[in-house]
């Protein structure tokens, strides 16, 4: 047996061996979909300032402005579709007795594509929040305009105050529950997936650490290395719509690929 075919084995049999999944997703996972990131060389930031679009700071000084790009953030997420990347790991959800996602991302494409175990941990971009009392709203239950005015920005429908995107910003905390779920996943998990991210953001807040600490098998799916690598008993340098689904194929027999999702 070559050094190739045994390392794979090893990959191969982790899989197979898990009981307790932890997943962590970044913008990578949703880039396969057509959804622009954040913060790689073409990213986002580089067209829009973070400063004045993910601070509240730059929300309060022009809502209309900052509205309008998560405006057009939402038809963009509403046009993509999941991937086979989301498609796999929302078929280990169905697979793992213990099982849980966590996602940097704020679009629904894991959710789509039927994970259901799962926490946002940056918010979610269909999501809006009162800036008085903090209630939450799905912008998809109001008749909202393509493009805002002044006149027409989104607010409250128990108080009338003006609503914000549910987004974590630059400067703000993470939900503590969504925080507590994932710190809780990865510190039990016998198998943690780094997927998409650079986990460059606070670190990736420690999950691989946790990981780590518990034994856990840690493979990084992403073509880039990153910030998490060198916590990788596996780095495979590939797209996850790639690797995922080969993966799995190797591992369960299951070919995604061949099945056709909505």
């Amino acid at each position: 047996m070559s050094k190739k075919t045994a390392v794979q084995q090893q990959l191969i049999d982790a899989f197979r061996s898990a009981k307790r999944v932890f997943v962590f997703t970044g913008a990578g996972a949703s880039k396969e979909s057509g959804l622009p990131t954040f913060r790689e060389v073409d990213g986002e930031w580089r067209q829009y300032d973070p400063m004045t679009f993910a601070t509240l700071d730059g929300f309060l000084s022009d809502p209309v402005r900052v509205w309008n790009m998560y405006r057009m953030r939402q038809r963009q997420i509403a046009q993509a579709q999941p991937n086979p990347g989301h498609i796999t790991l929302a078929r280990m959800d169905q697979y793992y007795p213990d099982f849980l996602l966590a996602t940097q991302n704020v679009d629904d494409l894991h959710e789509r594509a039927g994970t259901k175990r799962m926490v946002k941990i940056h918010g979610d971009a269909w999501q809006m929040r009162c800036l008085r009392a903090g209630d939450v709203f799905d912008v998809r239950d109001f008749d909202l305009p393509d493009e805002f005015t002044v006149d027409t920005l989104p607010r409250c429908r128990k108080c009338g105050a003006l609503c914000r995107p549910n987004i974590v910003w630059f400067g703000e905390y993470v939900p503590q529950d969504a925080m507590e779920a994932a710190i809780r996943g990865s510190s039990i998990c016998d198998l943690m997936l780094i997927v998409g991210t650079s986990g460059e953001v606070s670190g990736g807040y420690g999950f691989a650490e946790y990981a780590l600490a518990n034994g856990a098998t840690i493979v990084e799916v992403n073509p880039s290395e990153g910030a998490l690598t060198r916590y990788a008993d596996f780095w495979i340098p590939e797209p996850a719509g790639i690797a995922l689904p080969r993966i799995w194929k190797l591992a369960t027999g299951e070919d995604l690929l061949s099945t056709s999702h909505t």
